[in-house]
């Protein structure tokens, strides 16, 4: 069951070299904006040059959803930093699956995303 607006989150964290975030719960069209507002911190003149989008708690992902990682990966290909994202699970892994988008991401597993 879906609950919107609410049941999505972005956890950020920061080392010298990587931003991560976190998502969980559904990424749609209605989260989206929390993810690129987070990765507002890239456009700072000492932001890291790595991106890791773990993936790995989101329930639901959308195109919208969909979408914004994809513009996440063509900025760092635009502006120079790499993308990494950790590959979800269930449901919202088939949507990679499916669209074979995860053919054009940088798909890393969880040990790799340290």
């Amino acid at each position: 069951m879906r609950h919107g607006r609410w049941a999505f989150s972005v956890a950020v964290s920061e080392s010298e070299t990587t931003l991560f975030l976190k998502l969980l719960g559904e990424l749609d069209r209605a989260s989206a904006g929390r993810v690129e507002e987070a990765l507002g911190r890239l456009a700072q003149p000492s932001a890291p040059r790595r991106v890791v989008l773990d993936l790995r708690d989101l329930t639901f992902l959308d195109m919208a959803g969909l979408r914004t990682i994809l513009r996440a990966n063509e900025r760092g290909r635009a502006e120079g930093f790499e993308v990494s994202v950790v590959r979800p699970r269930g449901s919202a892994s088939r949507v990679f699956t499916l669209t074979r988008v995860g053919q054009e991401l940088s798909m890393i597993e969880e040990s790799e995303a340290a």
